[in-house]
């Protein structure tokens, strides 16, 4: 009876690691899942659906970003650029932030935002805030499963 209440109480225990996901494990990052290189676009900015590469690395203990906009082919609605951003998990809503805070490439009278998303198998999608209201902008990348992680 013991060895059976056992191997119940193990199976139980199983059970609820795996369906309440990895992130709450020690030593498991969620930041881990989003590191890699992630392609789409944005849409709902005044220069209509831009071309989104968001390259998310690990830097000593932090996870950063290059958010890397540009011309979608056949279009000509954007002036290209670049800039660094953070990345952090919100545990509490289970959300991924980008904060941006440098400039690598800047066009002239562009400013940055930041992402709000949330990561579904291969997809990261959200909306964008700029100066921490939200603009009405949303994006969606896939993972680039040919590009080096």
């Amino acid at each position: 009876m013991r060895n059976k209440l056992f191997f119940i109480f193990n199976v139980t225990f199983i059970i609820g690691l795996l369906t309440a996901g990895c992130a709450g494990l020690p030593g498991i990052n969620p930041l881990d899942n989003l590191t890699g290189v992630w392609e789409g676009s944005y849409t709902g900015a005044n220069q209509g659906e831009t071309g989104l590469t968001l390259t998310v690395f690990k830097e000593e203990e932090n996870y950063k970003a290059i958010f890397h906009f540009y011309n979608l082919p056949g279009r000509t609605n954007v002036r290209e650029g670049r800039y660094y951003m953070n990345v952090s998990y919100n545990e509490e809503t289970g959300k991924y932030l980008f904060s941006a805070y440098e400039w690598i490439e800047r066009p002239s009278n562009y400013t940055w935002g930041n992402l709000e998303g949330e990561l579904s198998g291969n997809v990261f999608s959200g909306s964008v805030t700029v100066n921490n209201y939200r603009s009405g902008i949303d994006f969606r990348v896939v993972r680039n499963s040919e590009a080096v992680r």
